[in-house]
């Protein structure tokens, strides 16, 4: 069988290698696999490849630094990013020193695959360059919409706020208002930082280096090591301000019945929910990991619905009168009906 063409694999996973060379292979391409950047830029330099599947967490020469050098070898060789790297600036830069597309891990290896062929070199001359995947989001640009969590006595709480500047340390964000006027909020704050993007949701710890009055007055924060990407609903949710019962549960057997309560049954009020999650006010603190059995109120046309599902995360609601919290829970085993209120 004639060759399709070179690929090069550049992952320090060895089995990942193994794994994406027999794939490739079998789909007739010519694999080379290498473990660490130097190796990735020796191997440009000796042989020609048509695409090249580049990790950026590598020992010896990061992938960036290595793609820098790809690039002053071979400006138009296709580059396709394999990542589990959850700091997007690194992605944006990445991007800048041009890519084909960037794959987030774990990956279908099928459409890995169909990724590779479709931004392959057909006969000799590139195909029309490929735009990165439509989930690559540039983030810290001027008048992103942004959420700030303080975490300072009075002045706790969570704030809109928007990018107003950045450089290679920090980030210039609009000063949260309470009432009407600024938060003063001492330096070396902790604050959580949220940007709700089209394709995830993306948050980073920070602290807060200085304020500037102004117009606007704006608050510089430290500019992340690690943001952390939580993917978009598959779902659409819909606002269901209905009473739910619930209790724990150690086993996710099924939806016929109490699958082994641990503990009474408890209520709680539903905010909004969807074939995937919901996401509910209760009287208690349940941790992220707890597994839970819900019955609902009718909702809409779908009627009374059950489900089980897992705390994903647990906030103290402050909109609400009395101790409650607001938690989030990802759906496992979901009743039939409840598919139809998305």
């Amino acid at each position: 069988m004639l060759s399709k063409g070179n690929v090069l694999v550049v992952d320090d996973e060895i089995n990942l290698c193994r794994i994406l060379s027999a794939k490739l292979a079998k789909d007739g391409y010519e694999v080379v696999t290498v473990h660490d950047g130097e190796q990735a830029v020796e191997k440009v330099k000796q042989s020609h490849f048509d695409v090249v599947l580049l990790d950026l967490i590598l020992p010896k020469m990061d992938g960036l630094s290595a793609l820098a050098h790809i690039r002053s070898m071979d400006n138009n060789i296709p580059v396709i990013i394999m990542t589990a790297c959850e700091n997007s600036e690194a992605i944006e830069q990445a991007m800048k020193k041009g890519i084909s597309a960037y794959v987030n891990k774990p990956f279908d290896l099928d459409n890995l695959v169909a990724l590779v062929r479709n931004t392959f070199h057909s006969n000799g001359h590139p195909r029309e360059e490929q735009k990165p995947k439509s989930d690559a989001t540039v983030l810290f640009i001027k008048s992103q919409p942004i959420t700030l969590e303080i975490y300072n006595g009075s002045t706790s709480g969570q704030y809109p706020s928007r990018i107003e500047d950045k450089d290679e340390r920090t980030i210039t964000v609009l000063t949260p208002t309470r009432n009407g006027e600024d938060l003063a909020v001492p330096p070396r704050t902790l604050v959580r930082v949220g940007i709700p993007a089209k394709d995830a949701f993306y948050s980073f710890s920070s602290s807060t280096l200085s304020q500037r009055s102004g117009n606007p007055s704006v608050t510089v924060l430290d500019k992340p090591i690690v943001i952390y990407r939580t993917q978009r609903r598959q779902f659409a949710r819909i606002l269901a301000n209905v009473p739910v019962r619930y209790c724990a549960v150690s086993d996710p057997t099924g939806l016929g019945g109490i699958p082994n309560a641990e503990a009474g049954w408890k209520r709680g009020m539903s905010c909004d929910v969807s074939a995937g999650g919901a996401r509910i006010v209760v009287g208690e603190d349940l941790p992220p990991g707890t597994l839970v059995y819900l019955e609902t109120d009718a909702i809409g046309e779908a009627g009374a619905v059950n489900v089980i599902g897992r705390v994903t995360r647990c906030n103290k609601d402050d909109q609400t009168a009395g101790h409650s919290y607001s938690i989030g829970v990802q759906f496992s085993a979901v009743s039939n009906n409840l598919r139809s209120v998305s």
